[in-house]
């Protein structure tokens, strides 16, 4: 496809915890990784490959998938060409906001193939990025393309209360030198137990969480135009190099190819605006 690898996530202020990931050019392999939401994908053009559990699907253009959250998975592109796709992430929040009943969670990758389901999640993406200004058609959208691939707001058991001190201690301040020692020392357990039971809940390793949780301080801090090796020193990295090395190995582009689009809320008579921010070099 040959183009310049680019990345764009949008939200909606009136719609917390659902947001579309727009990829373009995404040629990358991506790490092991799991998300706190569940993501419903589309591939658009070429391919990708998720490896999860053992399991492994080739998803095409035309064809989506489905990683629940805290499933560990890694992802590639089925050529170097690389691939284009959309991606809605989706927190039980949300679904239970446009009335999608509780069910108990999924943990496996799924792929599926519908051209109705396929249909919303572009009308989803289109709403997110300013397509309309209406909340209640997003959540009415979101409903449907539950209903059609079986999404529920599955509630996952509460996680060790070591997982919830280490991980509020990252959360708050992931730049610090976060050692396993001394997050197992205020969480009140061993190292190995903690590693152990922090995979358990979060689906990855200590060091990898703390690691995602870097990359997406330092997207936030380029996406608010922060030049990127400012921002790279105030997530914690070395250098920009060291981020840009960790930044495409989670998000598939380089971090000069990541932008956020928020929706302003809208003055009374206007129509909401989406905000678009590309980082300085």
């Amino acid at each position: 496809m040959a183009e310049t690898p680019v990345l764009t996530v949008v939200r909606h202020p009136a719609v917390p915890g659902l947001e579309a990931v727009a990829g373009l050019g995404v040629a990358a392999d991506i790490v092991a990784h799991a998300h706190a939401a569940m993501v419903v994908g589309l591939c658009l053009a070429g391919g990708r490959r998720i490896v999860s559990g053992g399991g492994q699907w080739r998803i095409e253009a035309g064809q989506g998938f489905v990683v629940p959250a805290g499933v560990r998975h890694a992802c590639s592109p089925l050529d170097v060409a690389g691939h284009a796709y959309l991606a809605l992430a989706i927190r039980p929040e949300a679904l239970l906001e446009a009335g999608v009943a509780v069910g108990a969670p999924e943990v496996w990758v799924r792929p599926w193939q519908d051209r109705g389901a396929a249909a919303l999640v572009r009308r989803l993406a289109g709403l997110l990025a300013g397509e309309g200004d209406d909340a209640g058609r997003i959540l009415e959208t979101l409903a449907a393309l539950a209903a059609g691939l079986g999404l529920k707001p599955g509630l996952a058991p509460p996680p060790h209360p070591a997982t919830v001190r280490a991980r509020a201690a990252m959360d708050a301040d992931p730049a610090a030198a976060h050692s396993l020692s001394a997050l197992a020392r205020l969480a009140g357990v061993g190292e190995t137990y903690l590693e152990r039971v922090f995979a358990r809940d979060v689906g990855m390793p200590v060091g990898q969480y703390l690691l995602g949780r870097r990359v997406r301080l330092a997207a936030s801090r380029i996406a608010g135009g922060e030049a990127l090796a400012e921002a790279a020193l105030a997530a914690g990295f070395y250098d920009q190099s060291h981020l840009t090395r960790h930044f495409r190995q989670r998000m598939g582009v380089p971090p000069g190819g990541y932008s956020e689009g928020i929706r302003e809320e809208p003055a009374a008579g206007d129509k909401g605006r989406r905000c678009l921010r590309r980082p300085k070099g």
